[in-house]
């Protein structure tokens, strides 16, 4: 333990230490969320994209918090794909997925480095990222791309490539969601899934990337709001409030020495099956060291009622207090906690970063089938028929793919249609093709993870539908800028294409293969199902 958390830890009263342990988001209880900070209530803070509607806006908030704060606050984003990925000028980054695409430790550990160095640009000190769940389940509806792949050996090299350069660059990395969401038919944001699997095989599956990470120095580790049979004797007890899986198979069989912290206590899995006081409780007891709040306030008198009552012993809460402090140190915040905000678009989205972005895209576009189509003549008449879809961030995904794809092909038609088409708007286009038929038709699909909506990682029927009976007429390429999942519902298609991501990168990168202006050079990171 460092010398400057040592010293705080030994003058901390206890009202102190729980606020150590409380992380809260910040949204609409903005002037609420601060005065907990100043109190000493919340020690940690999540920012979402609607706290931060730019990169200055990232550092203005971040600097705040850190002015009133008695102690340095710890300041954690979901910055999966890079600061991009929920930042409006942040660089976003292909997918998780799309880094297992390009088989390159070299490009995992860029992509760390990018999203580690505007982390802290941002003034954000721990990305909840790396995922390292090992996707094997093709039904899984909420990681999907977020994960490296579906081989365990894979996902543990690129996660500790990623984590390497991710805290190379001065930020936590944290990998999630342990013991493993990789497995899953069901979205823990809706219910609680049930993994069944015994110890043996989570031992050559789920576990391997966590052990490969910590063996690697990871800082922090993220739980998953899952029951897990083979590790929890209580049935329908998460891993999230498990001592079983959290103290007895983390930290003292697996060795874990770093922070531990909740998966949202707002998801279903835990709100819907736990009174939140309860659960914020249960889970500190089962060694997590600290608690993603639904309500800041409600946890934080909770905690420290169960301290007060000896239901959390001293012991526990000085151990979690202790690695919030270390975790701050290596941060150095202790010497800094604020940063320049004039100074922060030269590192954010920064033209270096999109390099990066640009040559990991390319890398990891793969041709998941052909039959002789590709690549298209970008002097033919092609009808690109372009799903609608938006990003986090609230930009047209859709619209960008459509502009890339006017500029590619001279004879270029595009129809930007509904992401779930209706039987009319499948005759209207059916109808098209067939009086003016184009020299092929491509079709160009957003499917990914989204919480609370599990159809979202799919195909629509309607959609399948479109292609089957447009094949009868011209050639079809499909492309999924999302989950390669999806594509082999599309039986009639010539040619599949799959990006793993829509970042703008992607989008272009996916175009140019299609068109032959750059090989494919990315692989199939994971097992497809047969249609």
């Amino acid at each position: 333990m460092g010398v400057w958390s040592e010293e705080q830890l030994q003058r901390m009263s206890v009202e102190e230490m729980v606020g150590q342990v409380i992380l809260s988001g910040v949204g609409d209880r903005r002037k609420e969320v601060l005065q907990w900070v100043k109190e000493g209530k919340v020690g940690a803070l999540i920012f979402y994209g609607k706290d931060m509607p730019d990169p200055e806006s990232a550092a203005e908030l971040a600097n705040q918090f850190q002015e009133v704060s008695p102690l340095p606050v710890l300041i954690t984003a979901d910055f999966e794909a890079g600061t991009g990925y929920i930042v409006r000028g942040g660089t976003m980054l292909p997918t998780n997925m799309a880094i297992g695409a390009t088989g390159s430790l070299e490009w995992a550990r860029k992509c760390g480095e990018v999203t580690g160095v505007e982390a802290r640009a941002l003034g954000v000190h721990c990305a909840f990222a790396p995922v390292v769940d090992v996707n094997v389940n093709p039904e899984n509806p909420i990681i999907n791309v977020r994960s490296f792949g579906s081989d365990p050996e894979e996902v543990s090299r690129m996660a500790v490539a990623w984590i390497a350069g991710c805290q190379g660059k001065g930020c936590l990395a944290t990998a999630k969601h342990f013991p493993g969401h990789g497995d899953t038919v069901e979205d823990s944001h809706r219910v609680l899934p049930v993994v069944p699997h015994g110890r043996d095989r989570m031992d050559q599956v789920e576990l391997k990337p966590f052990r490969a990470a910590i063996g690697a120095g990871v800082a922090a580790v993220m739980t998953a709001h899952i029951y897990f049979p083979a590790l929890e004797e209580e049935e329908g007890l998460p891993a999230t409030l498990s001592y079983r899986c959290l103290t007895n198979l983390l930290k003292e069989e697996m060795g874990f020495k770093g922070v531990v912290f909740t998966d949202a206590m707002a998801m279903w899995a835990i709100k819907h099956n736990f009174e939140m006081g309860d659960a914020a409780v249960r889970a500190i007891q089962a060694g997590a060291d600290v608690l993603l709040a639904d309500d800041a306030l409600v946890s934080y008198e909770a905690v420290l009622k169960a301290v007060r009552g000896g239901v959390i012993s001293l012991e526990r809460l000085r151990d979690a207090v202790r690695r919030v402090l270390e975790a701050k140190e290596w941060c150095a915040l202790h010497q800094k906690r604020q940063v320049p905000v004039d100074k922060v678009r030269e590192a954010v989205g920064s033209p270096a970063h999109q390099e990066v972005a640009r040559q990991v895209a390319e890398a990891s576009v793969t041709v998941v089938a052909d039959d002789g189509l590709l690549p298209l003549a970008d002097d033919a008449p092609v009808m690109a028929i372009v799903a609608e879809s938006h990003r986090w961030t609230g930009e047209k995904a859709s619209d960008e793919l459509a502009q890339v794809i006017r500029s590619t092909f001279q004879r270029a038609l595009v129809q930007i249609v509904p992401s779930e088409p209706s039987q009319e708007q499948v005759a209207q286009l059916v109808n098209e093709v067939t009086e003016n038929p184009p020299a092929s038709v491509l079709l160009c699909l957003f499917p990914r993870a989204e919480a609370y909506r599990p159809e979202s990682s799919g195909a629509p029927a309607t959609m399948v539908e479109l292609a089957k009976r447009v094949s009868q007429t011209v050639p079809v390429c499909v492309a999924s800028f999302g989950s390669p999942y999806p594509l082999v519902r599309f039986g009639a298609a010539r040619a599949a294409v799959c990006t793993y991501s829509d970042c703008p990168a992607s989008l272009t990168a996916g175009i140019k293969a299609i068109a032959g202006r750059i090989p494919f050079k990315g692989r199939l990171p994971v097992i497809l199902a047969s249609s």
